[in-house]
């Protein structure tokens, strides 16, 4: 079973989104933060197959990048932004697998997130 971590503010989505992933059969574990995200990964337990993280309601945007770029080389990391935030921010060239603009379908997400991680497995 693939495991996902999700970080962002907005909760009415990300709950959305972790509701129709478990439905899926995907273990996951949701964050309100990028910082308890990362403190998530930190403590030694198994990484995710991959992390999704919201970046338009960032309280620290410079610093969640900057820990999301770091993370991206141990991890596969999809961002989730809005147009002005990834221009902004330059969030191109940070190793991130995939940038997402919102507003996001989650359906749609959900099917990529399912044939990222199939592939994923029959690599293995």
């Amino acid at each position: 079973m693939s495991h996902i971590l999700i970080a962002g503010k907005d909760w009415q989505a990300r709950a959305l989104l972790r509701a129709q992933l478990l439905d899926e059969g995907f273990e996951v574990d949701a964050c309100e933060t990028i910082s308890e995200a990362v403190a998530t990964l930190g403590t030694g337990a198994k990484l995710p197959d991959l992390f999704i993280a919201e970046l338009s309601a960032s309280d620290h945007p410079s610093f969640d990048v900057e820990f999301l770029a770091a993370w991206s080389r141990k991890v596969p990391v999809w961002i989730i932004a809005s147009r002005a935030y990834i221009i902004e921010k330059g969030l191109r060239g940070h190793g991130f697998e995939m940038i997402l603009l919102r507003p996001v379908d989650v359906n749609e997400l959900v099917e990529q997130i399912k044939k990222r991680l199939g592939e994923y497995r029959e690599i293995e």
